[in-house]
Order: structure tokens, then C-alpha cells, then sequence
């Protein structure tokens, strides 16, 4: 019954391989990285919580966002560092607050609407942001902005 237990459990430890390898071959990942990616939509609300309600702008895009993530809003820059500067900028004033509203995925684009305010009285923002994630990283990023919002 030993020798029964053990070939199953090879063969599948030879099937999660395969199937991680072709994930890799789907997404251009390596193999670790397809491993470690998990699951996109979790992982994508993680980096909104980590981003919007705890405010540590550092923290999530250097876990969640690739070194080369490209930014297409220009208040950002270009970069995930100027990204994060930018971030850190508004999430460092003492009375911003930032609510979610949603956070989905929809294909490879993870998309949070939320609501920003930088300062307490003033009106504040409708943002919704779209992610593009490649081996459970993001790649790209852009947003969408309706200022006045209460």
C-alpha cells in the first residue's frame, strides 16, 4: 500500500509541474513565478487594502508591482518609483482617507473604483484604476479621475 501512495503522490507532483509549466508558457512566467503567483483576484485585492486603507504606498507596489511597471498617468510619471513617491505624497498628508468601493478582476486588468480626499472640507475624487497583472505582478497602470466628488 506504501509503494501505491508514493506513485500516486509522483504522479502528482509530475502533473503540477506540468500544469505550472504551461501556465508559464500561457503568461511568458517562469515556472516560480507561475507558482507563485496564486490567485489574481485575492492578490489584487491585497494590494488595494495594502495601497488605499492602510496607506503604504512603498509596501504594496514594491510587493505587488513589477520593477518595471509602466505608469500612464502623467501626475505619476512613468515608473513604479515615481509611482510611489506620488503616492506617498498624498497618503502622507494627515487628513487624506481613500474608500473603496470595488475591487475586480477582469481578465489580466484588476480595476479598484474608489473615492479619494487629500484634505478634510475640500472636495475630493471618483478614481477607478486599472492594474494590469503578468505573473501575479503588476505591469501597468492607468486611471480614470472625476474631481468635485464629496
Amino acid at each position: 500500500m506504501r509503494w501505491y501512495r508514493a506513485a500516486v503522490f509522483c504522479v502528482m507532483g509530475i502533473l503540477g509541474a506540468a500544469a505550472t509549466a504551461r501556465a508559464a508558457e500561457a503568461g511568458d512566467c517562469s515556472p516560480g513565478q507561475a507558482a507563485r503567483q496564486g490567485d489574481p483576484a485575492a492578490l489584487f485585492q491585497a494590494f488595494a487594502t495594502q495601497l488605499l486603507a492602510r496607506k503604504d504606498a512603498r509596501g504594496a507596489y514594491e510587493t505587488f508591482a513589477a520593477a518595471d511597471m509602466v505608469q500612464r498617468n502623467s501626475p505619476f510619471g512613468a515608473t513604479r518609483d515615481s509611482t510611489i513617491a506620488q503616492w506617498e505624497k498624498m497618503t502622507g498628508l494627515p487628513d487624506s482617507r481613500f474608500v473603496i468601493e470595488t475591487v475586480v478582476m477582469d481578465g489580466d486588468v484588476g480595476v479598484i473604483h474608489f473615492r479619494g480626499q487629500l484634505k478634510a472640507g475640500e472636495a475630493g475624487a471618483v478614481i477607478t484604476q486599472h492594474d494590469r497583472l503578468r505573473c501575479g505582478k503588476i505591469v501597468e497602470e492607468w486611471a480614470e479621475f472625476s474631481a468635485g466628488a464629496k
